[in-house]
């Protein structure tokens, strides 16, 4: 099975992106092919969500929402990025308790 690489960009567009990058970083070798796959996009559509050129639908945004286990809820692809690439996101559950 071909691995594919995740290319990011310098600036991280948004929180959605940035929460994404992250959960792939910290799934076994082979996870974004199968995300790929699963959505039925291919490597350069992502790579645009990942750089902020797009949002991904409606659709697009539930798969990768349950396909992520529910750590890239869809509205973040609205939000500005609440940190780098390599910062650790926020739970929602976390703030949810606290408020």
């Amino acid at each position: 099975m071909p691995t594919t690489k995740i290319r990011l960009p310098v600036r991280v567009p948004n929180e959605g992106a940035r929460r994404l990058a992250w959960w792939l970083m910290h799934q076994p070798a082979g996870t974004y092919d199968r995300m790929l796959r699963k959505l039925g996009i291919g490597q350069i559509s992502m790579e645009r969500m990942l750089a902020g050129e797009l949002a991904p639908g409606r659709e697009q945004g539930f798969m990768i929402y349950g396909f992520a286990g529910q750590s890239v809820p869809i509205g973040e692809w609205y939000h500005a990025a609440e940190g780098g690439w390599f910062d650790r996101p926020v739970e929602r559950a976390a703030l949810r308790k606290a408020a």
